[in-house]
């Protein structure tokens, strides 16, 4: 068993689910959450907008989420592992089914639904944690009813706590972990200079990039393909297949979002009003979605070029096209044009978003030059 590649495989991402999830999240939500939410939250109040409310309540969600990383962590383990197996139906259907309890539950908890108490904010957290428990003991079930064919993964929890697995394993998961860590910090941080502008912002952008991260999903979707395709093809060392793949992956990735483009305008009209908010929050977002929508098949290219040049290896690269992209460029961008300038949002969101478009010149330039291509 210890010699099977997919139960490598495996226990690296159970590795990697560990420390990301249970040392830096929980890290997060115990040690220094305060501080985090206080970067969105400044002395100006919109109508809507109340910073101690707003603290409180977000200090509560996050500890209520808190509950929900280990069955996150369980879940990513398995549906990754399948999806490397091509086995893509049932992590999606485990999705579909933890969205519909998800929604399901929110609205019983957050307004008060059938003899439910009126939670708020708490309410959706727990919406939440409760989803990734459904969502995990689906997967969960589902591996262990088709034992036989997924044998692999048996074992893999006992794998992690072994010295072996530390010291193979701890490198790469460091590396990756890096990345991850710096991303999501980058995009707090440049959220927290478009909250400079006024804590009513903070609340457009939230609906914004709730509609958006829909959206998004295609692209991490089709990059996850990428990962699978071109991981299956290199490790057959099938070197000219896996470049005319990549291409036809980027272009494809294109076309899609083109597309989910125009949905996502159109959606703009109607999503926002679910919200209950004033109207000029609402018509903040409207526009943030669009200009959003505008920029989608950037960063759903973008998504595909860093699963490439992952799937050949290219770890330091990637973390460079990645995370430090956005932490030397996009950061410093959004403070220095949200603080120092009298610029509307909508435009100063427009040029942190279009910033992107030197990232797609720059990732398909080392695609085509295929240094990603190891075998």
């Amino acid at each position: 068993m210890c010699n099977n590649p997919l139960f490598d495989k495996s226990t690296f991402r159970a590795f990697f689910y560990f420390f990301q999830e249970l040392l830096v999240h929980n890290y997060v939500y115990l040690v220094i959450h305060t501080k985090i939410i206080n970067f969105f939250i400044n002395s100006q109040e919109g109508e809507f907008s109340n910073p101690g409310i707003v603290l409180e309540s977000g200090r509560t969600y996050l500890l209520i989420m808190l509950v929900g990383n280990l069955p996150f962590i369980i879940k990513e383990i398995y549906a990754t592992s399948l999806r490397e197996m091509k086995e893509t139906f049932i992590p999606m259907l485990s999705g579909i089914i933890a969205i519909v309890v998800n929604l399901f539950l929110n609205y019983l908890l957050i307004f008060g639904k059938w003899g439910f108490p009126k939670l708020g904010t708490s309410g959706a957290a727990i919406a939440t944690v409760v989803s990734r428990f459904v969502e995990m003991i689906f997967v969960i079930v589902y591996v262990k009813i088709k034992n036989k064919q997924f044998d692999y993964l048996n074992g893999v929890y006992q794998k992690i706590l072994s010295f072996q697995s530390f010291k193979k394993f701890l490198p790469k998961t460091l590396l990756l972990l890096s990345n991850e860590v710096l991303w999501a910090l980058s995009l707090t941080l440049i959220l927290s200079c478009y909250a400079l502008r006024g804590l009513d912002y903070v609340a457009s952008f939230n609906i914004c990039n709730t509609v958006t991260n829909v959206f998004l999903t295609v692209g991490t979707s089709l990059g996850n393909a990428t990962a699978i395709i071109l991981g299956n093809k290199l490790g057959a060392k099938d070197i000219s297949d896996a470049k005319a793949s990549s291409y036809r992956i980027l272009a494809f990735s294109i076309i899609v979002t083109i597309v989910f483009s125009f949905i996502m305008v159109g959606s703009s009209f109607i999503l926002p009003n679910i919200y209950e908010t004033s109207e000029n929050i609402k018509e903040v977002a409207r526009n943030l979605i669009i200009i959003g929508a505008i920029f989608l098949p950037v960063h759903a290219f973008n998504t595909c070029c860093y699963f490439v040049l992952r799937a050949g290896g290219r770890i330091v690269l990637t973390i460079l096209f990645d995370s430090v992209f956005v932490l030397i460029v996009r950061l410093p961008l959004a403070f220095i044009l949200s603080k120092y300038t009298t610029m509307s949002i909508y435009i100063v969101y427009a040029i942190v978003d279009g910033i992107d478009f030197i990232k797609t010149f720059v990732g398909y330039i080392l695609i085509d030059k295929g240094i990603w291509l190891k075998a």
